[in-house]
């Protein structure tokens, strides 16, 4: 290893690169999820008690909870061991920043009251709000909606009036933080946010209760839950911030996940440099070792010889990983926490499971990968030390054989599983096709690598250089075929993953082309937290806009239909709704619904197993008492008439009383332009939402489609990185091993250009190569995701030809880079002492 320490520097950073991502991604797990326990800690900090509404079972009444009521409120403060309380009333509202648009994004704007005891906040500004048109606001609102103290701020739920209160004070949190959690907050008279979060009742989100001295926390709930009965939950501080801790723990864990995710492709690309390092050293040392052989060592000994040397370049990688994780780990804990929870106070915590997966992985991967090479490299007989070359290449045949025999089977489970067998699919027969389909091109590889490098090689076999560069990377199918793994791997699994998006995406497109005949949409970003919706009054004015045809509006409220969640719609004119969006009535006769009557689609009935004339029970978010409906038509299955549809009469019942969206037909021949401007003034007051063509409507539906895509984008590029390792690494071997041919190739006229050149066209092919196997079997995965997901409505196959396109160019970036060191070292060899090399 001494002896060798660029191999051992090369070699040794795809492990570092693995193992630093395990290790960060479990630092960062560990400290986000200390920091937010603390944070929960602080809230409700001194509180014994907490009294929260009854825990509700549907998504419609976790929108809309009726609160702790005035009553249960009065039980509390009446109940012996209470010391004293404090009332919380906090939901999300929208507020409107200097420009008239609505604050936030993926985090939401809340209201809360201003002596609620989960926060303590810090006032840095002005005064405590004291009267219903006055607000004090957080200091992260300040910076976001670009409002002070003194401006005023219009604020205002689904069910209430634009209403404008005057900032009188600005405050933030302990630690130095402007938010908690990222959200912006206003803060009201208790009345006044009352009037926002429940329509004025005398409700309550949560009772903080301190007990009196020598009164226990837990003795405490128990009083308090024989006081209050239905009328609440009771849970201690202790229990509430646990429960606070493990839902940031889920969503943490995606996070953590996220990262592990790359460690894992790391490490397992890392493998396949491995290898091929190992394989071409002791290629290299074949000589040396039958030397050994020949003076008595023993098969045993150079397995173990072999293996030390890997344990110890794993042992030495894996320390260096483990430690550049824990780092990176809390640097990207201060970076999530500033901006994910905007707090300046960090838990760092460093498991011991991150030091140990960093090292165990990192090891264990270096050993295991050298063990094949170990064994071959003991299996050398003493006699190879008499001969002058020991360079023979392995044949590939086992290698080809097995590769056929795993694709062959990966095969057969794939047309099994996308054959309609009593009715269903078998997707699990089809996703385990597919993984021995890629497992079985992966031991193809070598097989392949020589025709495909040779068709590869033409583009610059127009010189000397190109011709040898070319001839080069086909010298050795097997080392060629490891070396370009890595960047296989990683080019496969982002491109079935990016065409199996690309096809979902177009089934979207494809089915709004051929079924919605509105041109125009009148909606808010898919990504608010509170659902974006208009004044219905605009509709009659839309209506009446020169050349619109038909306008239609639909209202939305996740619902509970015989006891289930349910999507429930509402609209004035369900025919219509049917025809822009290209519902189809399946069973039943309607051109319009009326009260008392519900439709639903096909699959929602099933679900419930209801049919036409049976009666089902619905109750609304903001409903008391559900109401009876009977079931006049059901609905095609399709993606935009989904759930359950009745007529406007019980929308204010709904979670946002007004619609939500609006469908709007051009006249043909019509000016959209013109429209789209009428239109704008129309909604000019409505902030929540704006007037989309059909291209900007699709690209709402399909935002988050996008967003997997960048993130899969992240992913090839650590395989570019652990790629041009393994080029790197091979190139710089090759070169090595071919010393006494590259002096004499300089010794015949050949300049270092040329040298240049050649092994450049030799890195660029092998990267190539590997990009276009992964591209290929990327593409095929990614048609088998797709059939298996037709009955899903993804039924439009589409390649990513833009990013196909990218991973090409990035592949050919790889080349160009990996070959920089290993060409210049060609170059520079000394051509006497080349050719006087033994």
């Amino acid at each position: 290893m001494a002896s060798r320490k660029a191999r051992l520097v090369l070699t040794s950073l795809a492990i570092v690169l693995g193992s630093a991502f395990i290790a960060a991604a479990l630092v960062l797990t560990a400290s986000i999820e200390a920091t937010v326990d603390e944070l929960n800690e602080d809230r409700y900090a001194g509180v014994d008690v907490l009294v929260e509404p009854v825990e509700p079972e549907t998504r419609g009444e976790r929108m809309v909870r009726d609160g702790v009521t005035a009553d249960t409120l009065a039980d509390v403060e009446t109940a012996d061991g209470v010391a004293d309380t404090s009332v919380s009333v906090s939901w999300m509202i929208n507020a409107l920043d200097s420009n008239g648009k609505v604050v936030g994004g993926f985090a939401p704007t809340t209201a809360v009251n201003w002596g609620d005891e989960r926060s303590r906040r810090e006032l840095r500004e002005g005064v405590a709000p004291s009267a219903d048109d006055e607000v004090a606001v957080s200091a992260k609102f300040v910076t976001d909606a670009g409002l002070g103290l003194g401006d005023s701020v219009t604020a205002y739920s689904p069910t209430s009036d634009k209403v404008a209160y005057e900032i009188v004070g600005v405050y933030g949190y302990p630690g130095g933080r402007d938010s908690v959690d990222g959200a912006t907050e206003l803060a009201f008279t208790t009345a006044t946010a009352q009037e926002l979060v429940f329509d004025g009742r005398d409700a309550y989100s949560a009772v903080a209760v301190h007990a009196d001295p020598g009164t226990s926390a837990d003795e405490l709930r128990e009083t308090l839950a024989a006081a209050v009965g239905d009328g609440g939950q009771v849970i201690t501080q202790t229990e509430y911030t646990a429960e606070q801790s493990a839902e940031t723990a889920e969503t943490v864990g995606i996070i953590g996940n996220f990262l592990l995710g790359f460690g894992a492709v790391a490490v397992f690309v890392s493998a396949f440099l491995i290898a091929n390092t190992f394989s071409i050293v002791i290629a290299g040392r074949l000589k040396e070792i039958a030397m050994m052989r020949a003076i008595g060592a023993a098969k045993s000994q150079v397995v173990r010889s072999v293996l030390a040397e890997a344990f110890l370049l794993g042992s030495i990688a894996a320390l260096i990983g483990a430690a550049i994780g824990v780092g990176g780990g809390v640097g990207l804990t201060r970076l999530a926490s500033d901006a994910l929870l905007d707090t300046a106070d960090v838990a760092v915590a460093v498991p011991a499971s991150a030091v140990i997966a960093a090292l165990a992985v990192g090891i264990g991967v270096t050993v295991l990968a050298a063990l094949v090479p170990a064994v071959r490299a003991s299996r050398v007989p003493p006699v190879e030390a008499m001969r002058e070359a020991v360079r023979a290449d392995k044949p590939i045949t086992g290698l080809t054989l097995a590769g056929l025999l795993v694709g062959a089977v990966g095969l057969l489970l794939i047309a099994s599983g996308l054959t309609e067998n009593l009715g269903d699919r078998n997707l699990l027969g089809a996703a385990a096709g597919a993984g021995l389909v890629f497992i079985g091109m992966a031991l193809l590889t070598a097989w392949l690598s020589r025709p495909l490098v040779g068709l590869i090689g033409m583009l610059w076999s127009w010189n000397f250089s190109g011709r040898l560069g070319r001839r080069n990377a086909a010298r050795n199918p097997r080392r060629t075929a490891v070396t370009a793994a890595a960047l296989m791997i990683g080019v496969t699994l982002v491109t079935a993953t990016a065409t199996m998006l690309t096809s979902v995406k177009s089934s979207i497109e494809s089915y709004f082309d051929d079924n919605v005949e509105a041109e125009l949409f009148v909606t808010g970003p898919v990504t608010a937290p509170v659902p974006p919706a208009f004044d219905p009054a605009a509709m009659d004015r839309i209506r009446h806009v020169d050349d619109v045809d038909a306008a239609v509006d639909l209202y939305y409220d996740p619902a509970e239909v015989d006891g289930t969640e349910q999507f429930m719609n509402a609209t004035t004119d369900f025919e219509g709704i049917l025809e822009l969006f290209g519902g189809r009535v399946e069973e039943g006769s309607i051109s319009e619904l009326a009260d008392g009557e519900i439709a639903a689609n096909a699959s929602a009935a099933e679900d419930l197993g209801v049919g036409i004339g049976d009666s089902v029970a619905a109750t609304f978010s903001r409903g008391e008492e559900p109401h009876e409906f009977t079931l006049v038509a059901i609905l095609e299955d399709n993606e935009n008439t989904d759930g359950w549809y009745v007529t406007t009469a019980y929308v204010d019942e709904f979670f946002t009383p007004k619609p939500t969206t609006a469908l709007v037909d051009v006249a043909d021949g019509g000016d959209v332009e013109a429209v789209t401007g009428e239109l704008e003034s129309i909604l000019a007051n409505e902030p929540e939402v704006s007037v989309q063509n059909y291209e900007e409507y699709i690209g709402q539906l399909t935002v988050f489609l996008d967003f997997a895509i960048i993130a899969i984008q992240l992913l090839l590029g650590l395989a570019m990185i652990v790629a041009v390792i393994g080029v790197v690494n091979t190139l710089v071997l090759s070169v090595l091993e071919r010393t006494r041919e590259l002096g004499m190739l300089r010794a015949i006229g050949m300049t270092r250009g040329q040298t240049t050149r050649m092994v450049t066209v030799e890195s660029v092919t092998i990267a190539l190569f590997g990009a276009v196997l992964g591209i290929g079997v990327g593409i095929g995965l990614g048609w088998v995701l797709q059939r298996a997901l037709i009955d899903t409505g993804v039924d439009v196959f589409a390649v990513p030809t833009g990013l196909i396109v990218g991973y090409l160019a990035a592949a050919v970036v790889v080349g160009l880079l990996a070959a920089i060191a290993p060409a210049v070292r060609a170059s520079k060899v000394d051509i006497l002492g080349a050719i006087a090399y033994e």
